[in-house]
């Protein structure tokens, strides 16, 4: 679970059982105080839901068939039970929104009431796009039933920049844990800018802490207050229309945004704090059934071109794992045992491929280095050398696994092991130096993109959705951190699609990460 390596391999295609731990922190954004229950969303930093912690616009989606005669008792301000899952609705659909200046909303914090037991959908699950990010949850669990379900329902051509849907995909996720998984699960969890859970039940699986008025976002600009204020109308003077504007929505210039991307970037690497665990050996996975993910060249995965048998047999092992697991069960820390790969090949890999190598002796000589260590110089034997180096970080008692991840880790490590071999035979430096790129490119590790040396006020920019560019993608680069997407935003972006909108005689635009995969 790490915000830089999903935000880059967007495009996830496996299911992970998940626990967040009775006692952990989550938080919800609303227009106001009351109590919340039924389906909604919750998110693990506060800075997350404060996002949605402002006014309401619309009316909320109907709930579940239990909850449509529910009455508020007498006295008691009728509050919608899906509020925010609507307003993530219409995220996906406009990016900004009509909002008094002078109103505010409330930020409402829990702790989990029982350890939560819920469904982790990898990649950027949350992320509205059309390039691939939901295509786990509308093609396998939903098997395209979602309203306006972009890429199979031509009849419903719509607009803005990624598919709407959201209320219907929480109400339907927690309608097949309630039937289908036989109430084993209480949620599921995804990604975005920032990880969240929808929890179908929060009176029953959530303890109220606290709820706190937070302060209104006016949207400043200035030193602290979102940057530099860009180019405004001739005299200044406030926008065009009184006090009802439009502002920039989640992702858009502001305190707002740098606020969300400071704690947002700090869990680029792991959400910490033991916050979630998850069963590493019980998973289920698109790769691990005989269907093509990648049609037409795709770089990234699509369940879009499978049949429907292919799809129903991935989701009917989704099914089985989940009711065949024990909560409890623990599980092999296979993520630890991947770490431990890559943080020592990574920077050697690359190091092999750059120019620092002019002759092939000193090409030999440095693999010579890492490989020694598995090699018995008295009687040489490649695929013994590659065995023994692919199995040194997996522990004696399970390197004869035959989980899943047992046998994929094993793989990457053999792939590693075997291409330095192959590169330490050849003989011409450039045949050497394309033997190790041939695996970088197989392998595609996102460690690979990382800008390091970023300065205390600046964090390594990444396309994450609903913000991005292209260039931002195939170059992460250190960017202020009080307006971290703004150098984008106010320049020329090919290939992403945006939504422009006049404030006073200012054109804010706010980028919709669509690169072309």
């Amino acid at each position: 679970m790490r915000q830089w390596g999903s935000s880059l391999h967007h495009n996830g295609v496996s299911f992970f059982l998940a626990t967040v731990p009775a006692g952990t922190q989550l938080y919800h954004g609303a227009s106001n105080p009351g109590a919340v229950n039924g389906t909604e969303w919750l998110a693990f930093e506060p800075e997350h839901a404060m996002v949605f912690a402002r006014p309401h616009r619309g009316p909320p989606p109907k709930g579940p068939e239990d909850d449509i005669d529910d009455k508020p008792e007498e006295g008691e301000k009728e509050y919608g039970h899906h509020e925010e899952l609507r307003r993530r609705h219409d995220h996906g659909e406009t990016p900004f929104e009509e909002m008094d200046e002078n109103a505010s909303g409330y930020l409402h914090t829990y702790a989990a009431a029982k350890d939560l037991r819920l469904v982790y959908i990898d990649g950027m699950s949350a992320g509205k796009t059309k390039k691939g990010t939901l295509d786990s949850q509308d093609y396998i669990l939903f098997n395209g039933t979602i309203d306006e379900f972009s890429e199979k329902d031509k009849k419903k051509p719509r607009k803005g920049p990624g598919p709407g849907g959201e209320s219907d995909r929480a109400l339907k996720a927690c309608e097949m844990a309630k039937n289908e998984w036989e109430g084993s699960i209480d949620g599921v969890l995804r990604m975005e800018a920032g990880f969240e859970i929808i929890l179908c039940s929060f009176e029953r699986d959530l303890f109220p802490i606290r709820t706190t008025h937070v302060k209104q976002d006016t949207h400043e600009w200035g030193p602290g207050k979102g940057g530099s204020k860009p180019p405004g109308p001739p005299g200044g003077g406030p926008p065009r229309g009184g006090k009802k504007r439009k502002v920039p929505g989640p992702g858009g210039p502001g305190p707002e945004s740098s606020r969300w991307m400071r704690a947002v970037t700090s869990r680029y690497d792991s959400i910490g704090g033991n916050r979630v665990w998850l069963n590493y050996d019980k998973f289920v996975t698109a790769y691990s059934h005989d269907v093509d993910l990648f049609p037409e060249g795709s770089t990234l995965p699509r369940l879009a071109n499978l049949l429907t048998s292919e799809l129903a047999a991935i989701r009917d092992e989704l099914s089985s794992v989940i009711l065949r697991t024990d909560l409890k069960e623990s599980s092999w820390d296979w993520q630890a045992t991947v770490d431990m790969i890559v943080t020592r090949y990574s920077d050697e890999l690359s190091y092999l491929t750059s120019d620092k190598f002019s002759e092939i002796k000193a090409f030999h000589d440095h693999i010579e280095i890492l490989l020694s260590p598995f090699i018995d110089y008295s009687e040489r034997n490649t695929f013994e050398e590659a065995e023994r180096c692919a199995t040194q970080f997996l522990p004696l008692q399970i390197q004869e696994g035959k989980t899943t991840a047992a046998k994929a880790v094993h793989h990457v490590a053999h792939s590693v092991c075997m291409a330095l071999l192959e590169a330490w035979n050849e003989d011409k430096l450039v045949l050497a130096q394309n033997r190790v790129r041939s695996v970088i490119d197989y392998l595609d590790w996102t460690t690979w993109k990382d800008r390091r040396g970023c300065q205390d006020n600046e964090i390594c920019v990444v396309p994450i959705w609903p913000m991005g560019t292209v260039d931002g993608y195939n170059q992460p680069k250190c960017r202020d951190v009080s307006h971290p997407y703004m150098k984008a935003m106010m320049g020329r972006a090919i290939g992403v699609e945006s939504m422009v909108d006049r404030v006073g005689q200012n054109n804010f635009i706010c980028f919709y990460y669509a690169f072309e995969q």
